[in-house]
């Protein structure tokens, strides 16, 4: 039986030191290739159903990985790349006894339902519209598929309220290939309908909410957004040309600003800039779209005259109405006080209107230089989808376009020509070249608004012109990717976008907001300029490719001297250990730990490009695990603060600590352990991260009388497990040498 003797104990430099135990001597690509792959994101071992394509088997198994492990994912692969299909095989791996709910944009619904039953997966489909007013599929359970995800970015609407509390306890599968539209907490309040908030905290990420507002991201969101750099199969080329205006409309649009000019408005500038800025944007569009623009406004001064005559107020709905998709826009609603119709908008403007819509309905009659841009550029018969922001644009291109006749379809109707079609069989026709109407030529042209823009499948179209402008560039995204698409029927798609006249530009900044909310994604490590956060990682490792890995130590001759150390942590509860963050980090001459992706990525290929190498010296490998100490301690410190750090409580979470306190000193003076448990559960509960349905039911527990809070203590989600350890792996560790 071994004996510990007290004069052969030595003493410890540092415990953590003993630890850190390196690899097997190794090559130095067969190091690098292992340090790559520790980095990418997880992925789950499932049967793939035979629909997927090759390209789209990653996406499935890192989406179906972060579900799994968080109950949330959201999966952003590029518009057009088939993520209705990923999303039902994962629904298909996921399926219980009863259908998963589904909830899409209605002009998807029969689209939804069309592929579900094709592939045999069972679903209930509610649309957007349908969750606005609290009608959700009721007889499902299991995960809930959420298409079109960043129509839930602002949780003041309806529907996030309606659909946030229905969610509760359910995972959450999130598809948007545009989920940041106009802030980056855009992308935080999506996620929050699945995940808790601070479910990254392993990661050194507190809060979500409160990373994304700061106006940064985090690597960590990679574990719950997936953006799966390979293609998932063929899609045809973008080519991108600008349309710019000439001096013919540059001058109309001087006049069109003239007649605004003329308007007074309101004396309160919230409404005066929204009341402008419709104006503005329907004059950018066409002059037949100011002209209606300019007519809703009649009748909402007159809607407000009479109004004041009857002794009512003129509220923020009238005035949402009229700015249809601008409001959330062009003014603050917050910042909106419902007040009476005369002392929000000019009414002595009616005075003026009369001239002022003569004016325009004679502009709109006149000869279109815009128009005739477009007719030019259609005349080469190339089938074309034409978006537009305004139906009277579209009637006023419908009615000067052709012959051959043009197909059209607004939010409300369709047809082509003045005759007019179903909704389903115009889009169809460009969606299947086989698709035919009868007593109809197929049309060359689709001039559609953004109701197409989202979702649908149109394949046939070998154009994209974007007419008007839209306000973001997320829009621009959804309207190419009806073409730009799996299965599209051409090689290449041409994109041309009309600029506006340079005088209108200047008043709407529609460019430069297009410009600056195009950077937002890259920021939270989505898009082309995202790749730097956290995408790199999968990038190289497929660069490496599927060779040999060994989680070993390797020398490589280098003009460089340092070290590149590969590690990860593990939470362990009991017998079960979860991987929680994964680093690689670069020690140079400098003595600096970086975890840089330009440094890690130069030195992960230099090493694999070198052969089987030598093995290392003892003593340098001791001397590296002797520095690498300190970047591992601050990984720990990070991923260890999860036991006592929690994102600031909001009031209603503190209002509920306090009460839940007081009983349960009260339970322990009754010495009743039932209620004890109970209540520790509930303050546990309130004390951690909460997605936004369990924020909303914090928010009632903390208003309910002392009978009602006892009956959701019985019913409330279980708090976020923690784990008991956490234990350190090296992954790698590369000794560059001179």
């Amino acid at each position: 039986m071994p004996r510990i003797v007290a004069e052969s104990l030595v003493a410890i430099a540092d415990p953590l030191r003993t630890g850190l135990v390196a690899g097997p001597g190794a090559g130095g690509a067969d190091v690098a290739r292992a340090l790559a792959r520790c980095l990418t994101p997880g992925e789950q071992d499932a049967a793939q159903p035979p629909w997927l394509l090759p390209g789209q088997l990653r996406s499935f198994r890192r989406t179906l990985y972060a579900l799994q492990r968080y109950h949330c994912a959201l999966l952003a692969d590029p518009v057009g790349s088939g993520k209705t299909y990923v999303a039902l095989a994962i629904a298909s791996v996921l399926q219980r006894k009863r259908p998963l709910a589904c909830l899409v944009p209605a002009t998807l619904v029969d689209q939804w339902r069309i592929v579900a039953a094709r592939l045999g997966v069972g679903i209930e489909v509610a649309s957007h519209q349908q969750a606005s007013r609290g009608r959700l599929p009721a007889t499902t359970d299991g995960m809930v598929i959420v298409d079109e995800s960043h129509h839930f970015r602002n949780p003041a609407t309806r529907r996030y309220g309606h659909v946030a509390p229905w969610l509760l306890g359910r995972p959450v599968l999130l598809l948007s290939a545009t989920p940041v539209v106009n802030r980056l907490d855009d992308l935080a309040h999506q996620l929050l309908l699945g995940v808790r908030d601070d479910a990254l905290l392993a990661d050194g990420v507190v809060s979500l909410r409160g990373t994304l507002i700061g106006g940064a991201g985090s690597a960590a969101l990679g574990r719950l957004v997936i953006e799966d750099t390979a293609s998932a199969g063929p899609r045809p080329v973008r080519t991108t040309a600008v349309s710019p205006a000439d001096s013919r409309e540059d001058g109309a649009a001087a006049r069109a600003l003239a007649r605004i000019a003329r308007l007074r408005l309101s004396r309160h500038p919230p409404i005066a800039a929204l009341v402008r800025g419709v104006l503005l944007r329907a004059a950018a569009s066409s002059p037949a779209a100011l002209t209606g623009a300019l007519r809703r406004y009649r009748g909402l001064l007159l809607h407000a005259r009479d109004a004041r005559r009857a002794g009512r107020t003129l509220g923020r709905r009238e005035l949402r109405a009229f700015a249809g998709e601008l409001g959330d826009q062009l003014v603050l609603w917050e910042l909106l006080a419902d007040g009476g119709g005369e002392a929000e908008l000019a009414l002595d403007d009616l005075d003026l209107l009369d001239a002022i819509l003569t004016e325009s309905a004679a502009a709109a009659a006149a000869e279109d230089p815009k128009l005739e841009r477009l007719g030019a550029l259609l005349a080469d018969g190339r089938p074309t989808l034409v978006f537009a922001t305004r139906r009277e644009t579209v009637r006023h291109l419908r009615d000067r376009l052709g012959p051959p006749p043009v197909a059209w379809c607004t939010g409300e109707r369709a047809g082509i020509g003045h005759a007019p079609a179903p909704r389903a069989s115009v889009l169809g026709l460009f969606r299947d070249p086989r698709e035919t109407i009868a007593g109809t030529i197929p049309p060359r042209c689709l001039i559609v608004t953004d109701v197409a823009a989202e979702g649908l499948d149109l394949r046939r179209a070998a154009r994209v012109v974007h007419y008007d402008l839209p306000w973001t560039p997320m829009r621009l995204e959804q309207r190419e990717g009806r073409a730009v698409r799996l299965g599209s029927a051409h090689a290449r798609i041409e994109v041309v976008r009309f600029q506006p006249p340079p005088s209108l530009d200047a008043a709407l900044r529609l460019e430069a907001g297009l410009a600056r909310k195009a950077a937002l994604p890259g920021r939270a490590g989505l898009g082309a300029d995202g790749m730097r956060l956290w995408r790199w990682r999968s990038a190289l490792s497929d660069r490496l490719g599927e060779g040999r890995s060994v989680e070993g130590t390797a020398v490589v001759r280098s003009s460089t001297q340092g070290v590149l150390a590969g590690f990860a942590l593990l939470g362990r509860r009991g017998a079960a250990a979860e991987p929680l963050s994964a680093a690689v980090d670069w020690l140079g001459d400098d003595g600096l730990w970086r975890d840089d992706e330009a440094v890690v990525t130069e030195r992960i290929l230099e090493a694999a490009r070198c052969g089987r190498g030598e093995p290392p010296a003892p003593e340098a490998v001791r001397a590296a695990l002797d520095r690498l100490v300190t970047p591992v301690r601050a990984r720990l410190a990070l991923a260890g603060a999860q036991r006592w750090t929690v994102a600031e409580p909001d009031p209603a979470a503190r209002r509920l600590a306090a009460r839940l306190g007081q009983a349960i000193a009260d339970a322990a003076r009754r010495r009743d352990q039932a209620a004890l448990d109970r209540l520790e559960r509930g303050l546990a509960f309130a004390a951690g991260g909460h997605t936004a349905g369990e924020a909303r039911l914090i928010q009632r527990m903390a208003e309910a009388n002392p009978r009602d809070l006892a009956g959701w203590l019985e019913r409330i989600p279980a708090p976020a497990r923690r784990w008991d350890t956490i234990e350190v792996r090296l992954t790698g560790l590369l000794l560059f040498e001179r």
